[in-house]
């Protein structure tokens, strides 16, 4: 829903909003809140509202806070009418409410418009596959049924869970575009349209949190995890990036070429925790091809799909690189190689994905400030991994994701 600062204020008057949560991302692109009375809605847009930099991951020792964004109103349909709930995204700003340098919204919104200085706009599909768990199954992970690939109901036990989703998205909304039941067991997809990359990003991030409140008001649990089930298929986020503007097809070859030269780089952040090398370890080639067994897609209506990425990442960041290895493509005239020049396979460990990363002088360029911080977050989440027990400890360790 696209709101002015005063269309913002009368829904809220109009419809006895009670709480405004204040939504932001941290650096590794968990969802964060901090709720505000109605009441303060308009001191939160004059002054922010200060939050703990340590929050953000590995920013400790800031003066920070949230700008609500007027435009990235979000009702919540799942809460009670009386006394409603609704969420309004938020930059993140310094002290003196300059943009804070690693806030991962103002990180994309910047390589956008620096496409656009080029005579390019663009577009961001996503495709989200996740599973639907049993609640009360002890220490197992019970998949909600047995069903495969588009089946349909009484197999398909999670197809009222996705209507419920659907129908929640479009309050809060947002526009998916279609929904089945995927290759696994209790696995669902579910599909957007394309929309301006930070919408796309932070419809994402919405769709998490509704699919996950869906469920719990189901009795069932939600894992967007890239492999919960190891003899079960993996879960990805694929990214389509459509462009449009002069000469698009030329541009978005050269564009995807510059993707392809920078995807090893770039993995760390689109497949930041250890199960994300579960799904990987079979091996991507960073290549591109027609069909889906390669990092990249190339479609004859201009658009590139990474299919790699999945949804541990911090969206926003990950389009950021994205969008900035594309525009290095574009800049530099790159040629898209044919589909045997590439050689290069995706990292099988988070360990070898991170080594890669700190070596990056490209990524230390796009990730201003707190580089460092975030690797090493990233890092410490992998060793808490690395110690958990059991796939079902694995998966509580990421109900938050």
């Amino acid at each position: 829903m696209q709101y002015t600062k005063s269309e913002l204020f009368d829904y809220v008057e109009e419809n006895e909003v009670k709480f405004i949560k204040l939504t932001f991302c941290d650096l590794l692109g968990r969802q964060r809140n901090v709720s505000v009375l109605s009441s303060q809605l308009e001191d939160a847009f004059e002054n922010g509202v200060a939050i703990d930099s340590g929050a953000i991951t590995g920013v400790g020792g800031l003066d920070l806070k949230l700008i609500p964004v007027s435009s990235l109103l979000s009702v919540l349909p799942w809460r009670p009418h009386a006394g409603r709930v609704v969420s309004v995204f938020c930059n993140i700003s310094n002290e003196d409410g300059t943009p804070f340098v690693c806030d991962p919204m103002t990180l994309l919104d910047n390589e956008v418009k620096k496409l656009a200085d080029l005579g390019y706009k663009a577009k961001v599909g996503t495709e989200c596959e996740f599973y639907v768990f049993k609640e009360d199954v002890g220490n197992v992970l019970v998949p909600f049924d047995n069903a495969d690939y588009c089946a349909c109901s009484p197999f398909d036990k999670c197809e009222n869970l996705r209507r419920d989703v659907i129908v929640s998205l479009e309050d809060m909304g947002l526009k998916p575009i279609s929904s089945h039941h995927e290759r696994g067991w209790g696995q669902n997809e579910v599909d957007f349209e394309s929309a301006e990359p930070s919408a796309a990003a932070r419809n994402f991030i919405m769709f998490k949190t509704a699919v996950k409140n869906v469920c719990a008001l189901n009795g069932t649990i939600a894992s967007f995890m890239p492999r919960p089930v190891g003899s079960q298929p993996g879960s990805g986020l694929h990214l389509s990036v459509t462009l449009s503007g002069k000469n698009s097809e030329q541009a978005s070859k050269a564009f995807a070429e510059g993707v392809l030269r920078r995807y090893r780089e770039i993995s760390c952040f689109a497949n930041p925790t250890q199960n994300s090398y579960r799904r990987l370890r079979s091996g991507f080639p960073i290549a591109y091809s027609a069909n889906r067994g390669c990092a990249v897609r190339i479609f004859d209506d201009n658009s590139v799909q990474m299919r790699t990425p999945d949804s541990t990442c911090n969206i926003f960041t990950v389009l950021s690189l994205i969008f900035a290895a594309g525009r290095e493509g574009i800049e530099n005239k790159y040629k898209l190689r044919g589909p045997g020049a590439y050689t290069e396979y995706m990292f099988n460990s988070i360990d070898k994905s991170l080594d890669f990363a700190d070596k990056s002088e490209w990524l230390r360029k796009y990730v201003p400030g707190v580089f460092d911080d975030v690797l090493d977050s990233i890092r410490r989440r992998a060793v808490a991994e690395q110690a958990l027990k059991t796939d079902w400890e694995l998966f509580e360790f990421h109900a938050d994701i």
